[in-house]
Order: C-alpha cells, then structure tokens, then sequence
C-alpha cells in the first residue's frame, strides 16, 4: 500500500458500549430493537405489534453491548498490540445530551470520550470519528418523529458542534453519518423514522434523508471554521450492483439499483441532487419539503473523502420471480451464481471491492476511505481457549489483494483500511452476538451471558504480522503513524 495509509478497525458505540442508561446517558432509537425480525422492518404506530410494544420477555441486545463503556482501556492495549494506527467508532449523541434538547453535555460521558481520545493517543492510533451511527436520542423519535423533523436537524447540529470543538485537536477524520442510504431500507435504524399505514413512506424517507444531507452540510461549514484541516466525508452502504444478465432490461434495472444507493453521495460529494430525483418524486407522489437556502447549503460545503462499507456486490433483474435471493448489508438481493458464502451469511466477492472502488472514484474524483469491511459467520467456535477462522484470514487476505491492485494498477487515491466489527459486537441486522465479525474474541451469547472475555483469534495474530509488514517495514514511527492536526 501507498505510504502513509491508515489500517485500522471499526465499531460503534450503540453496538459496544452497553450500559445504555448509565451514568446520564438516555436512551437512543437503537436501544428499542428487540433480538427478532422486527429489527429492521419498518415501525408502524398502529400496529400493535410495533418495536414500542414491548414485552417483558424482549431482549434488547444493544444494552449490554459488549461492555466497551467500561473496557475500553483494555480493548485499546489489545488495539495497540495488534498493530493497527488508526481505530473508527462513533459517539453516542444521547450518551452526551440524554434527550437531545440539553444545552449542557453530560460530565459522566464527556470525561468517557476524553479519557477514550487520550488512550488512543497514548498507544499511538488515530480517531475516524463518526458522529451519528445509526443513534439518536429516542426523545428526538417519540417527540418529534427523529429526523423527518427539522428539529432534530437542528439538535444534531448543535451536538455535533460541541463535540467538533470539544475535540478539535484530538481528530482529523469526521464522518457525520453512518451509511446515509440505508435510511432507504432501515428507515428506523436510519432515521428513527416511524409511519402509520395511510403514510407515503417514500416521501417521510426522502424527507428525512434531506434534513441529514443540510445536517451534513452544516457540519461541514462549522467544522472547517473550527479547524480547516479537518477532513469530512460522507459515508455509504456500497457494492456495485451487476446486472443478472447482460439483458438490456437486467443492465438498467442494476442501474437503478446504484441510483438508490449513490442519490445521498451525490448530493454530498457534488452539491446538488442528480438530474433524475424530480422525475423521481414526481413519479412517486411526493415533494420535499425545502427551504430558503437549502440548495445553497448543499452547494457551498461538500465533502473532502468518500467512505463507504463494503461487504460484498449486489445483483439486479428486470424479472426476479423465478430467481433465488440472498441476504446483503440490511436488505436483499439477487442470489449471483458465480459468488460463493461459504463461511459467511453474505456471498463472498473480493473482486468487488475493487470494482466498487473503479465505480466510486470514476463518479466522484475523491480519494476513496474503506471504513468498512469484514466477514460476519456464526462460525467462530471457543474451543480450549482457541477461535481457529482460516475463512477470516482468507476474506481479509483476498481482498487486501484487491484493495492492492485498485491502488497500483488502477490509481485510486486509498486514504485508509478499517476492518469492521474488528471486536465481536451486536450484529444491527439481527441483534445477535453470533454472528462474528472480529479478530478479538469476545465470551457473550446472543443474550449477553458469558465471561465478557477477550480472546485473540488465529485472525489477529494473521493481522498483526500483515501490519508489521506493511506498517513498521514502511519505516513509520509512533509518532509518524498520526496525521498531523493544524
């Protein structure tokens, strides 16, 4: 990889953190998912049967967490042996303002992320902050109908400027939101967006959509105020979308399908909605509601990086009835014939990566972040103190390889690497501890019982020797392995 690069690992706080109402925090959107389908399904306030009828049995998975409010310490030193120099997780907006209205930061969480930035800072790794992954203060939600309101607009903005100045030395790369377009498929998860039945959901989702594009953009402008060496990119749910076939009819409908999953990066990274989105609207019965200057805003402060997971491709047809499907990144696609998901609950597809990172940088001549990316598997088994996941090593290997080539070869600008989940963590798509992403162990089951243990899988000690290669053998510092704040 071209030097200086970022290798590193993801999380975020409403997957780890736990202790959901310790300490001053409230509760968020994500703490109501229970551990069953309706995790992602849309939330109906006339069904009886919605995420806010709860039953005394419902387990919520995100309160416990894996506890990494309390081992942070810990989990950082087993970071620092790893070898990693950077480490992307989120702060949780209720953690810091409980309902999302104070005008006043919680001490207990504030004096948590301080003592977070310095750890990292002492074993030498470097913050990609996420501001909003998939969270927000459930007040926000019930009050106000989260962010198809303005209100919480507002609120995020006022939150992500505390924190932006409370940590202006501390962090260079800001991610506002997580996966912006997956408010489309988990509007909830998304957006704490919640419907009744008379609803058009298209317009409530788009709606929403739009008050975080101007969130986004205020950010933007307040942040390079702050400080005008931060870095801001806007962050997507990719994997370019083959046609089934190459039936003219198969080829727009995957077409289609990439309009979906870029309309929010577009916007992000060009400033303006794509020529298409009235047609849309019209199309589909709705308007977005706009204000003075909002198309302005969107205009005058765009985004410095694109980042994006990637898990594996997608696939399209014009006629999907007699097709087989298969489960993706929070929705469902077209199960690919030439794909395998040995050993993983999506299909496999390294080359992917590097044609999704060709689609992106073509479209939007940015330097491109990988800030996720990783195998989830029921697979890894505890055995005598042991996780042996050869199916880990190989994913990661094939497509470092690929993520290789896509910079040599085809000359993207690759600003980093963040492996996802890089410690066990609540799945979002089903609640389950299970299904394992990391290369740390962590003892919990699906209902949060276990030892909490952390244990190096066959994985980590992969990684660590692949990092001493590229990192410490590239003759990089401690102190070098940091980007510099001005």
């Amino acid at each position: 990889m071209k030097q200086p690069f970022l290798w590193g690992g993801a999380i975020s706080a409403n997957q780890t953190e736990g202790n959901y109402l310790a300490d001053g925090k409230g509760p968020s959107n994500f703490d109501q998912l229970p551990l069953d389908d309706r995790r992602l399904k849309p939330v109906y306030l006339d069904d009886p049967n919605n995420i806010f009828n709860t039953e005394e049995a419902d387990y919520h998975p995100s309160h416990n967490g894996i506890d990494f409010y309390h081992t942070y310490a810990d989990d950082i030193a087993l970071l620092e042996e790893l070898g990693v120099n950077s480490f992307r997780f989120s702060i949780s907006w209720p953690r810091l303002f409980a309902t999302g209205e104070e005008t006043t930061a919680n001490p207990a969480g504030l004096a948590y992320y301080h003592d977070l930035f310095d750890r990292l800072k002492q074993a030498h790794i470097e913050p990609i902050v996420t501001l909003s992954h998939f969270e927000l203060p459930l007040q926000l939600v019930t009050n106000y109908g989260g962010w198809a309101s303005r209100h919480t607009m507002d609120m995020y903005v006022r939150y992500a400027e505390f924190v932006m100045n409370e940590f202006k030395d501390d962090v260079r790369y800001w991610i506002p939101f997580n996966e912006m377009n997956m408010i489309m498929h988990i509007p909830f998860i998304g957006g704490g967006l919640t419907f009744t039945k008379q609803d058009n959901m298209l317009q409530k989702e788009y709606q929403a959509a739009h008050h975080q594009l101007l969130a986004n953009a205020h950010v933007v402008a307040i942040g390079k105020r702050i400080n005008p060496d931060f870095q801001f990119g806007c962050m997507l749910a990719a994997g370019r979308t083959y046609p089934y076939t190459p039936n003219p009819k198969d080829v727009w409908a995957a077409n289609l399908s990439d309009r979906t999953a870029l309309l929010f990066s577009d916007v992000q990274v060009r400033g303006h909605y794509p020529a298409y989105f009235d047609a849309l609207c019209r199309k589909n019965h709705f308007t977005i509601d706009m204000a003075p200057g909002d198309l302005n805003l969107l205009a005058q402060n765009t985004v410095d990086f694109v980042s994006f997971s990637y898990y594996s491709s997608a696939c399209s047809a014009a006629d999907t009835d007699a097709l087989d499907t298969i489960a993706t990144n929070g929705f469902t696609t077209l199960k690919n014939p030439y794909l395998e998901n040995t050993n993983s609950v999506w299909q496999v597809d390294p080359l992917g990566l590097r044609i999704t990172l060709n689609q992106l940088y073509d479209r939007y001549e940015k330097p491109m972040f990988i800030v996720e990316n990783g195998i989830g598997t029921t697979d890894d088994q505890l055995v005598d103190g042991h996780v042996h996941d050869p199916y880990r090593i190989k994913y990661l290997s094939d497509h470092f390889d690929q993520m290789q080539l896509a910079q040599e070869e085809d000359g993207i600008p690759l600003i980093g690497y963040m492996m996802w989940g890089i410690i066990d963590l609540v799945s979002v798509s089903e609640g389950k501890m299970s299904k394992r992403y990391g290369v740390i162990y962590v003892d919990r089951n699906d209902h949060g019982q276990g030892s909490n243990q952390r244990i190096r899988k066959d994985s980590y000690y992969w990684y660590q020797d692949y990092l001493t290669q590229h990192i410490n053998q590239g003759g990089y510092s401690d102190e070098q392995k940091l980007s510099t704040i001005g």
